[in-house]
Protein backbone atom coordinates (compact mmCIF):
# COMPACT_ATOMS: atom_id res chain seq x y z
CA UNK A 1 0.00 0.00 0.00
CA UNK A 2 2.60 2.48 0.99
CA UNK A 3 5.34 1.44 -2.70
CA UNK A 4 5.91 4.14 -4.91
CA UNK A 5 3.95 2.10 -7.53
CA UNK A 6 0.65 2.91 -5.35
CA UNK A 7 1.70 6.41 -4.31
CA UNK A 8 -0.62 8.61 -6.10
CA UNK A 9 -3.46 5.80 -6.73
CA UNK A 10 -5.65 6.53 -4.15
CA UNK A 11 -8.37 4.69 -5.65
CA UNK A 12 -6.41 1.56 -6.34
CA UNK A 13 -5.69 1.20 -2.92
CA UNK A 14 -8.90 1.11 -2.08
CA UNK A 15 -9.91 -1.68 -4.94
CA UNK A 16 -6.50 -3.90 -4.09
CA UNK A 17 -7.82 -3.53 0.03
CA UNK A 18 -10.91 -4.06 -0.14
CA UNK A 19 -10.76 -7.49 -2.63
CA UNK A 20 -7.98 -8.72 -0.69
CA UNK A 21 -9.99 -8.41 2.64
CA UNK A 22 -12.98 -10.23 0.77
CA UNK A 23 -10.95 -13.04 -0.66
CA UNK A 24 -9.68 -13.85 2.76
CA UNK A 25 -12.89 -13.62 4.80
CA UNK A 26 -15.27 -15.22 3.01
CA UNK A 27 -12.63 -16.85 -0.46
CA UNK A 28 -14.00 -13.68 -2.54
CA UNK A 29 -17.96 -15.33 -3.29
CA UNK A 30 -19.19 -11.63 -3.09
CA UNK A 31 -17.03 -9.89 -5.20
CA UNK A 32 -18.97 -8.79 -7.96
CA UNK A 33 -18.86 -5.82 -10.18
CA UNK A 34 -21.45 -4.47 -9.07
CA UNK A 35 -20.39 -4.44 -4.97
CA UNK A 36 -17.01 -3.03 -5.93
CA UNK A 37 -18.58 -0.12 -8.22
CA UNK A 38 -20.73 0.79 -5.18
CA UNK A 39 -18.76 -0.08 -1.84
CA UNK A 40 -15.22 1.07 -3.58
CA UNK A 41 -15.67 3.23 -6.40
CA UNK A 42 -18.82 5.11 -4.31
CA UNK A 43 -21.25 4.94 -7.04
CA UNK A 44 -25.27 4.98 -6.33
CA UNK A 45 -27.14 2.03 -5.70
CA UNK A 46 -29.05 0.57 -8.33
CA UNK A 47 -26.14 1.79 -11.05
CA UNK A 48 -25.79 -0.69 -14.09
CA UNK A 49 -22.16 -1.94 -14.58
CA UNK A 50 -23.18 -3.14 -18.13
CA UNK A 51 -23.34 1.11 -18.96
CA UNK A 52 -20.58 2.15 -16.39
CA UNK A 53 -17.27 -0.02 -17.43
CA UNK A 54 -15.45 2.25 -14.44
CA UNK A 55 -15.02 -0.94 -12.50
CA UNK A 56 -13.64 -3.09 -15.53
CA UNK A 57 -11.26 -0.12 -16.11
CA UNK A 58 -9.87 0.38 -12.60
CA UNK A 59 -9.60 -3.74 -12.41
CA UNK A 60 -7.34 -3.54 -15.94
CA UNK A 61 -5.11 -0.84 -13.93
CA UNK A 62 -4.84 -2.54 -10.75
CA UNK A 63 -3.66 -5.53 -12.63
CA UNK A 64 -1.08 -3.51 -14.73
CA UNK A 65 0.15 -1.45 -11.41
CA UNK A 66 0.58 -5.03 -9.49
CA UNK A 67 2.93 -6.21 -12.38
CA UNK A 68 4.51 -2.85 -12.39
CA UNK A 69 5.41 -3.15 -8.36
CA UNK A 70 6.57 -7.19 -8.62
CA UNK A 71 8.53 -6.25 -11.58
CA UNK A 72 10.44 -3.17 -10.14
CA UNK A 73 10.30 -2.73 -6.23
CA UNK A 74 9.17 -6.16 -5.06
CA UNK A 75 10.97 -8.28 -7.35
CA UNK A 76 12.15 -10.57 -4.89
CA UNK A 77 8.82 -11.13 -2.84
CA UNK A 78 7.73 -14.51 -1.83
CA UNK A 79 4.34 -14.22 -2.19
CA UNK A 80 2.67 -11.79 -5.07
CA UNK A 81 -0.58 -10.68 -5.65
CA UNK A 82 -2.23 -11.23 -8.66
CA UNK A 83 -6.18 -10.74 -10.03
CA UNK A 84 -6.39 -12.74 -12.99
CA UNK A 85 -8.25 -11.50 -15.94
CA UNK A 86 -11.81 -12.15 -16.18
CA UNK A 87 -12.08 -11.87 -12.04
CA UNK A 88 -11.94 -9.17 -9.39
CA UNK A 89 -10.45 -12.37 -6.72
CA UNK A 90 -7.19 -11.76 -5.80
CA UNK A 91 -4.85 -14.91 -5.80
CA UNK A 92 -1.58 -14.82 -3.54
CA UNK A 93 1.06 -16.66 -5.59
CA UNK A 94 4.29 -18.14 -4.14
CA UNK A 95 7.58 -17.06 -6.18
CA UNK A 96 9.74 -20.69 -6.83
CA UNK A 97 12.39 -20.94 -4.58
CA UNK A 98 14.89 -21.48 -7.67
CA UNK A 99 13.30 -18.26 -9.83
CA UNK A 100 14.80 -15.91 -11.95
CA UNK A 101 13.08 -12.65 -12.09
CA UNK A 102 11.98 -12.01 -15.87
CA UNK A 103 9.91 -10.22 -17.63
CA UNK A 104 6.23 -11.03 -17.70
CA UNK A 105 5.06 -9.98 -20.54
CA UNK A 106 1.84 -11.38 -20.94
CA UNK A 107 -0.40 -10.89 -17.41
CA UNK A 108 -1.92 -14.59 -16.62
CA UNK A 109 -0.47 -16.50 -19.47
CA UNK A 110 2.30 -18.26 -17.31
CA UNK A 111 0.97 -20.55 -14.62
CA UNK A 112 4.00 -22.08 -12.97
CA UNK A 113 3.39 -20.33 -9.31
CA UNK A 114 1.10 -22.56 -7.12
CA UNK A 115 -1.77 -20.50 -5.87
CA UNK A 116 -2.31 -20.82 -2.15
CA UNK A 117 -5.91 -20.76 -1.25
CA UNK A 118 -8.08 -19.58 1.66
CA UNK A 119 -7.29 -22.36 3.74
CA UNK A 120 -3.74 -22.94 2.27
CA UNK A 121 -2.21 -19.30 3.11
CA UNK A 122 0.88 -19.21 4.85
CA UNK A 123 1.10 -15.41 5.66
CA UNK A 124 -1.88 -12.84 7.22
CA UNK A 125 -3.16 -10.48 5.12
CA UNK A 126 -1.17 -7.84 6.92
CA UNK A 127 1.80 -9.31 6.57
CA UNK A 128 1.24 -9.27 2.83
CA UNK A 129 -0.01 -5.67 3.07
CA UNK A 130 3.52 -5.36 4.16
CA UNK A 131 5.18 -6.72 1.72
CA UNK A 132 3.47 -4.38 -0.76
CA UNK A 133 4.48 -1.55 1.05
CA UNK A 134 8.30 -2.89 1.50
CA UNK A 135 11.43 -1.58 0.57
CA UNK A 136 12.59 0.24 -3.13
CA UNK A 137 14.55 -1.79 -4.52
CA UNK A 138 15.40 0.65 -7.88
CA UNK A 139 13.62 2.34 -10.58
CA UNK A 140 10.76 1.11 -13.02
CA UNK A 141 12.88 -0.32 -15.80
CA UNK A 142 10.90 -0.20 -19.16
CA UNK A 143 10.52 -3.61 -20.07
CA UNK A 144 11.78 -3.35 -23.46
CA UNK A 145 15.26 -2.10 -22.03
CA UNK A 146 15.19 -5.05 -20.25
CA UNK A 147 17.90 -7.93 -21.00
CA UNK A 148 15.73 -10.82 -22.66
CA UNK A 149 15.46 -14.11 -20.70
CA UNK A 150 16.65 -17.39 -21.45
CA UNK A 151 14.58 -19.27 -24.38
CA UNK A 152 14.01 -21.79 -21.46
CA UNK A 153 11.95 -19.45 -19.56
CA UNK A 154 9.08 -19.01 -21.98
CA UNK A 155 6.48 -21.29 -22.28
CA UNK A 156 6.58 -24.09 -24.52
CA UNK A 157 3.17 -23.79 -26.13
CA UNK A 158 4.64 -20.37 -27.29
CA UNK A 159 7.74 -21.29 -28.51
CA UNK A 160 5.88 -23.74 -30.56
CA UNK A 161 3.52 -21.32 -32.24
CA UNK A 162 5.93 -18.56 -32.88
CA UNK A 163 8.13 -21.60 -33.50
CA UNK A 164 8.38 -20.99 -38.03
CA UNK A 165 8.60 -16.84 -37.09
CA UNK A 166 12.37 -17.44 -35.45
CA UNK A 167 14.24 -20.21 -36.51
CA UNK A 168 17.62 -20.21 -38.35
CA UNK A 169 17.79 -16.68 -36.20
CA UNK A 170 15.25 -15.25 -38.36
CA UNK A 171 15.29 -11.35 -38.15
CA UNK A 172 11.90 -10.92 -38.03
CA UNK A 173 10.17 -7.59 -39.28
CA UNK A 174 7.32 -5.98 -37.81
CA UNK A 175 5.46 -3.67 -39.84
CA UNK A 176 2.90 -1.28 -38.45
CA UNK A 177 0.06 0.39 -40.48
CA UNK A 178 -0.49 3.80 -40.09
CA UNK A 179 -3.48 4.67 -40.36
CA UNK A 180 -4.36 8.22 -42.70
CA UNK A 181 -5.78 10.64 -40.41
CA UNK A 182 -6.75 14.81 -40.52
CA UNK A 183 -5.41 16.19 -37.39
CA UNK A 184 -6.77 19.51 -36.06
CA UNK A 185 -4.06 22.36 -34.98
CA UNK A 186 -3.53 26.06 -35.17
CA UNK A 187 -4.52 27.23 -38.25
CA UNK A 188 -2.18 28.17 -40.84
CA UNK A 189 0.38 25.57 -39.36
CA UNK A 190 1.66 22.85 -41.90
CA UNK A 191 3.51 19.82 -41.73
CA UNK A 192 4.02 16.21 -43.64
CA UNK A 193 3.00 17.72 -46.88
CA UNK A 194 -0.40 18.75 -46.35
CA UNK A 195 -1.67 22.26 -46.30
CA UNK A 196 -4.08 23.07 -43.51
CA UNK A 197 -8.23 22.74 -44.33
CA UNK A 198 -10.43 24.61 -41.87
CA UNK A 199 -12.18 22.95 -39.05
CA UNK A 200 -15.70 22.41 -38.93
CA UNK A 201 -17.27 24.57 -36.07
CA UNK A 202 -17.71 21.22 -34.12
CA UNK A 203 -14.00 20.76 -33.50
CA UNK A 204 -13.65 23.32 -31.23
CA UNK A 205 -15.80 22.03 -28.15
CA UNK A 206 -13.90 18.95 -28.63
CA UNK A 207 -10.48 20.38 -28.97
CA UNK A 208 -11.06 22.51 -25.94
CA UNK A 209 -11.70 19.42 -23.63
CA UNK A 210 -8.45 18.55 -23.05
CA UNK A 211 -6.03 21.42 -25.06
CA UNK A 212 -5.94 24.80 -24.30
CA UNK A 213 -7.26 27.25 -26.75
CA UNK A 214 -6.70 31.18 -27.04
CA UNK A 215 -9.93 33.14 -27.35
CA UNK A 216 -9.88 34.35 -31.32
CA UNK A 217 -7.48 31.26 -32.12
CA UNK A 218 -8.70 29.33 -35.47
CA UNK A 219 -8.37 25.71 -36.02
CA UNK A 220 -7.42 24.25 -38.66
CA UNK A 221 -6.63 20.28 -40.05
CA UNK A 222 -3.73 18.52 -41.81
CA UNK A 223 -3.48 15.59 -43.19
CA UNK A 224 -0.88 13.10 -41.81
CA UNK A 225 -0.30 9.33 -41.92
CA UNK A 226 2.09 9.35 -39.23
CA UNK A 227 -0.07 8.69 -36.35
CA UNK A 228 -0.04 5.25 -34.66
CA UNK A 229 -2.63 3.87 -32.61
CA UNK A 230 -2.46 2.82 -28.98
CA UNK A 231 -3.68 -0.48 -29.62
CA UNK A 232 -1.42 -1.29 -32.17
CA UNK A 233 1.39 0.47 -30.49
CA UNK A 234 0.96 -2.31 -27.39
CA UNK A 235 0.76 -5.00 -30.17
CA UNK A 236 4.06 -4.23 -31.54
CA UNK A 237 5.98 -3.89 -27.82
CA UNK A 238 3.97 -7.53 -27.13
CA UNK A 239 5.35 -8.84 -30.23
CA UNK A 240 8.67 -7.19 -29.35
CA UNK A 241 9.25 -8.91 -25.69
CA UNK A 242 8.25 -12.71 -27.08
CA UNK A 243 10.07 -12.36 -29.57
CA UNK A 244 13.33 -10.89 -27.66
CA UNK A 245 11.99 -13.59 -24.55
CA UNK A 246 12.56 -16.31 -27.51
CA UNK A 247 15.87 -14.90 -28.62
CA UNK A 248 15.17 -13.52 -31.79
CA UNK A 249 16.15 -10.37 -33.72
CA UNK A 250 13.75 -7.81 -35.39
CA UNK A 251 13.39 -4.44 -36.98
CA UNK A 252 10.48 -2.36 -36.56
CA UNK A 253 9.35 0.25 -39.29
CA UNK A 254 5.61 1.92 -40.18
CA UNK A 255 4.34 0.76 -43.64
CA UNK A 256 4.70 4.02 -44.94
CA UNK A 257 8.44 3.61 -44.98
CA UNK A 258 8.88 -0.55 -45.78
CA UNK A 259 6.81 -0.99 -49.26
CA UNK A 260 5.55 -4.41 -49.59
CA UNK A 261 8.25 -5.35 -51.80
CA UNK A 262 10.52 -5.48 -48.28
CA UNK A 263 8.35 -8.11 -47.21
CA UNK A 264 10.24 -10.43 -49.84
CA UNK A 265 12.09 -13.57 -48.26
CA UNK A 266 11.85 -12.16 -44.55
CA UNK A 267 9.38 -13.48 -41.70
CA UNK A 268 7.03 -10.55 -40.66
CA UNK A 269 4.60 -9.71 -37.99
CA UNK A 270 1.97 -7.24 -39.64
CA UNK A 271 0.08 -4.74 -37.44
CA UNK A 272 -3.11 -2.89 -38.57
CA UNK A 273 -6.26 -3.51 -40.17
CA UNK A 274 -6.75 -4.42 -44.37
CA UNK A 275 -8.32 -0.47 -44.54
CA UNK A 276 -4.93 1.03 -43.73
CA UNK A 277 -2.53 -1.18 -45.02
CA UNK A 278 -1.21 -2.52 -48.57
CA UNK A 279 0.47 -6.09 -47.10
CA UNK A 280 -2.40 -6.72 -44.94
CA UNK A 281 -5.10 -6.03 -47.58
CA UNK A 282 -2.77 -8.71 -50.03
CA UNK A 283 -2.32 -10.57 -47.23
CA UNK A 284 -6.03 -10.94 -45.93
CA UNK A 285 -7.42 -11.18 -49.56
CA UNK A 286 -8.02 -14.58 -50.22
CA UNK A 287 -7.93 -15.79 -46.39
CA UNK A 288 -11.27 -17.19 -44.99
CA UNK A 289 -11.64 -14.62 -42.33
CA UNK A 290 -10.76 -10.63 -43.11
CA UNK A 291 -11.84 -7.14 -41.19
CA UNK A 292 -14.17 -5.61 -44.22
CA UNK A 293 -16.41 -2.52 -43.61
CA UNK A 294 -20.51 -3.72 -44.07
CA UNK A 295 -22.42 -1.03 -45.46
CA UNK A 296 -25.81 -2.67 -43.61
CA UNK A 297 -24.43 -1.58 -40.10
CA UNK A 298 -22.61 1.20 -41.01
CA UNK A 299 -19.31 -0.51 -39.26
CA UNK A 300 -16.18 -2.46 -39.59
CA UNK A 301 -16.68 -6.08 -38.73
CA UNK A 302 -15.05 -9.62 -39.09
CA UNK A 303 -16.39 -11.17 -42.18
CA UNK A 304 -16.49 -14.46 -42.88
CA UNK A 305 -16.07 -16.05 -46.43
CA UNK A 306 -16.87 -19.23 -46.15
CA UNK A 307 -20.40 -19.04 -44.47
CA UNK A 308 -21.04 -15.55 -45.25
CA UNK A 309 -21.50 -14.88 -42.03
CA UNK A 310 -20.68 -11.08 -40.28
CA UNK A 311 -19.17 -10.53 -36.56
CA UNK A 312 -20.39 -7.45 -35.14
CA UNK A 313 -18.69 -5.35 -32.54
CA UNK A 314 -21.40 -3.89 -29.67
CA UNK A 315 -21.96 -0.63 -28.31
CA UNK A 316 -22.91 0.91 -25.44
CA UNK A 317 -26.13 3.40 -25.48
CA UNK A 318 -23.58 6.70 -25.72
CA UNK A 319 -22.60 4.92 -29.26
CA UNK A 320 -18.98 4.31 -27.76
CA UNK A 321 -17.53 0.66 -28.81
CA UNK A 322 -17.69 -1.75 -25.58
CA UNK A 323 -16.53 -4.94 -27.57
CA UNK A 324 -14.56 -5.44 -30.62
CA UNK A 325 -12.78 -8.18 -32.13
CA UNK A 326 -9.09 -9.09 -33.08
CA UNK A 327 -8.05 -11.14 -35.89
CA UNK A 328 -5.02 -13.36 -35.82
CA UNK A 329 -3.73 -14.98 -39.54
CA UNK A 330 -1.01 -16.83 -39.32
CA UNK A 331 0.87 -18.26 -42.65
CA UNK A 332 3.67 -20.60 -43.21
CA UNK A 333 5.05 -21.14 -46.75
CA UNK A 334 8.08 -22.15 -48.08
CA UNK A 335 10.33 -20.28 -50.82
CA UNK A 336 12.81 -22.52 -52.58
CA UNK A 337 15.78 -19.97 -52.11
CA UNK A 338 14.87 -18.19 -48.43
CA UNK A 339 13.74 -21.61 -46.90
CA UNK A 340 10.72 -21.26 -44.67
CA UNK A 341 9.07 -18.08 -44.73
CA UNK A 342 6.22 -16.77 -41.90
CA UNK A 343 3.86 -13.67 -41.92
CA UNK A 344 1.65 -13.22 -38.64
CA UNK A 345 -1.15 -11.02 -39.02
CA UNK A 346 -2.75 -8.92 -35.90
CA UNK A 347 -5.58 -7.20 -37.24
CA UNK A 348 -8.82 -6.18 -36.11
CA UNK A 349 -11.98 -3.69 -35.56
CA UNK A 350 -10.34 -0.57 -33.80
CA UNK A 351 -6.43 -0.60 -32.74
CA UNK A 352 -7.92 -2.25 -29.48
CA UNK A 353 -9.09 -5.50 -31.61
CA UNK A 354 -4.87 -5.51 -32.70
CA UNK A 355 -4.07 -5.21 -29.03
CA UNK A 356 -6.02 -7.96 -27.95
CA UNK A 357 -5.05 -10.22 -31.43
CA UNK A 358 -1.76 -9.60 -30.23
CA UNK A 359 -1.84 -10.55 -26.66
CA UNK A 360 -3.98 -13.68 -27.33
CA UNK A 361 -1.58 -15.15 -29.47
CA UNK A 362 0.92 -14.47 -26.85
CA UNK A 363 -0.98 -15.95 -24.11
CA UNK A 364 0.51 -19.58 -23.57
CA UNK A 365 -3.32 -20.00 -21.86
CA UNK A 366 -5.33 -19.38 -24.93
CA UNK A 367 -2.46 -21.36 -27.06
CA UNK A 368 -2.54 -24.45 -24.92
CA UNK A 369 -6.54 -23.82 -25.37
CA UNK A 370 -6.37 -23.20 -29.20
CA UNK A 371 -4.01 -25.98 -29.59
CA UNK A 372 -6.84 -28.39 -27.72
CA UNK A 373 -9.10 -27.45 -30.23
CA UNK A 374 -7.14 -28.24 -32.94
CA UNK A 375 -6.55 -31.71 -31.38
CA UNK A 376 -10.24 -32.31 -31.22
CA UNK A 377 -10.55 -31.33 -34.88
CA UNK A 378 -7.61 -34.02 -35.44
CA UNK A 379 -5.02 -31.33 -36.10
CA UNK A 380 -1.47 -32.18 -34.57
CA UNK A 381 0.01 -29.30 -32.78
CA UNK A 382 -0.49 -25.42 -34.94
CA UNK A 383 -1.66 -25.72 -38.90
CA UNK A 384 0.66 -24.33 -41.10
CA UNK A 385 -2.10 -21.66 -41.95
CA UNK A 386 -4.89 -20.95 -40.03
CA UNK A 387 -7.19 -17.74 -38.45
CA UNK A 388 -8.30 -17.03 -34.96
CA UNK A 389 -11.17 -14.45 -34.28
CA UNK A 390 -10.69 -13.23 -30.85
CA UNK A 391 -13.27 -10.97 -28.67
CA UNK A 392 -12.30 -8.07 -27.06
CA UNK A 393 -13.52 -6.10 -24.35
CA UNK A 394 -12.28 -2.45 -23.95
CA UNK A 395 -13.10 0.86 -22.06
CA UNK A 396 -11.37 4.19 -23.22
CA UNK A 397 -8.95 2.90 -25.47
CA UNK A 398 -7.26 0.32 -22.74
CA UNK A 399 -8.18 -3.15 -23.35
CA UNK A 400 -9.69 -5.26 -20.81
CA UNK A 401 -10.18 -8.58 -21.25
CA UNK A 402 -10.05 -10.96 -24.43
CA UNK A 403 -11.45 -14.80 -25.32
CA UNK A 404 -11.54 -16.91 -28.25
CA UNK A 405 -14.07 -16.70 -30.37
CA UNK A 406 -13.88 -18.78 -33.50
CA UNK A 407 -11.39 -19.89 -36.17
CA UNK A 408 -10.69 -21.26 -39.30
CA UNK A 409 -8.01 -23.39 -40.51
CA UNK A 410 -6.43 -22.10 -44.32
CA UNK A 411 -6.35 -25.18 -46.77
CA UNK A 412 -5.35 -22.95 -49.91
Amino acid sequence: MASRAFARSDQLRAFLRFVCEAEIQDGGSKLTEYVIGVEVLGRPEGYSPAEDSSVRTRAYELRHKLEKLYSSELADAPIQISIPKGTYTPQFLKKPASAVPEIDLHPGSYETAPVLRAKERILPFNLLVGLAAGLALGAVTVSLLKPAPAKNAVDPVVSEAWGPLVRNGANVLLCAATPLHLVVGPEGHEAYGSPTYPAPPEAYPLFRQHRPLPDGSRLGMIFTDNVLGVGTMNAVVIAANTLRALGASYQILPERTASIGALHGRNAILFGAPVDSEAISRTLERTPLTVDYEPSVKEFVIRDRVSSRIIVPRKDSNGDFVEVYGLVTVINTRDSESGPLSTVVFSGITSAGTHGAAEYFASARALRHLKAIFTRESVNGFPAAFQVVVKCMFSRMLLISYEYETHRIVTK
